[in-house]
């Protein structure tokens, strides 16, 4: 007999494009909006999702983890996929798993991953550009490295902060913070104990800067110590950005997997 539902986590991945981003807004499509009506249509009851962040309207994820308490009995390995039925085809439960009761999505994460995809050549992509930010300039990848190094670390990053949020205290770690690339593809990963509004986004438009030789790798010190908006780069585009992953110890993995 299968095992029935109480407290459980599900990891999503979606395309952010035709959202409002992920949280609930009265007059506009969110992710939490359709899994919402999802659990609805499937359990024929209100179900209240809780996500682990709140990615904004336009950002993708290939790791969101969300939360809910199973309103009435259901046959646990089968959820995924009852799930999937009613949702759209860009909004995919990938994983499911059962957790304690006092599982809190926000408050039990450790740490997320980011990553941040740039298609780097002259000519923009046919395929794919929904997904990531065209740039035909040259950059120095090197350079983008080393002005990423001093954002490692325990730091005040009010400078990539965008306006707006309510976040009083504006100090994070940032545990991993580098770029790659293969072929025409530059991916920026950064890997924090958590983000402010639009962090990761600012964080690139800012890297790219320093791989446009705007400013020397150093300059990367004085921005940060400026802890003021304006002294950082622009904001890179949301269609680039993905929650790759949020970090949990014990892992969700752990978890009974449904």
């Amino acid at each position: 007999m299968a095992e029935i539902l109480s407290k459980v986590a599900l990891t999503l991945e979606y395309d952010g494009t035709a959202y409002a981003g992920w949280q609930y807004q009265e007059n506009a499509d969110t992710v939490q909006r359709q899994i919402e009506m999802a659990c609805h249509n499937l359990f024929g009851e209100t179900v209240r999702v809780r996500g682990a962040s709140r990615t904004d309207a336009g950002v993708h994820a290939r790791g969101q983890v969300v939360a809910f308490d199973s309103p009435r009995p259901f046959p646990a390995d089968k959820l995924p996929s009852a799930l999937n039925w009613h949702l759209p085809g860009d909004i995919r439960v990938s994983k499911a798993c059962l957790v304690p009761g006092d599982f809190n999505p926000v408050t039990w994460a450790k740490g997320k991953i980011y990553s941040y995809y740039i298609f780097h050549r002259r000519q923009a992509p046919a395929i794919g550009g929904k997904y990531c930010w065209h740039i035909s300039r040259e950059l120095d990848l090197a350079a983008m490295n080393k002005a990423a190094s001093y954002l490692l670390g325990t730091h005040d990053f009010a400078s990539f902060q965008a306006a707006g949020s309510a976040v009083v205290n504006t100090v994070r770690t940032l545990r991993h913070l580098f770029c790659r690339k293969h072929k025409d593809w530059l991916v920026i990963t950064c890997i924090g104990d958590g983000f402010l509004y639009n962090m990761v986004r600012i964080v690139a438009g800012t890297l790219v800067e320093f791989g446009m030789w705007k400013y020397p790798p150093e300059h990367m010190g004085t921005i940060i110590s400026a802890r003021d908006r304006c002294a950082a780069g622009p904001t890179a585009p949301a269609r680039g950005l993905f929650l790759q992953r949020v970090l949990y110890r014990p892992s969700l993995d752990s978890y009974q997997r449904l």
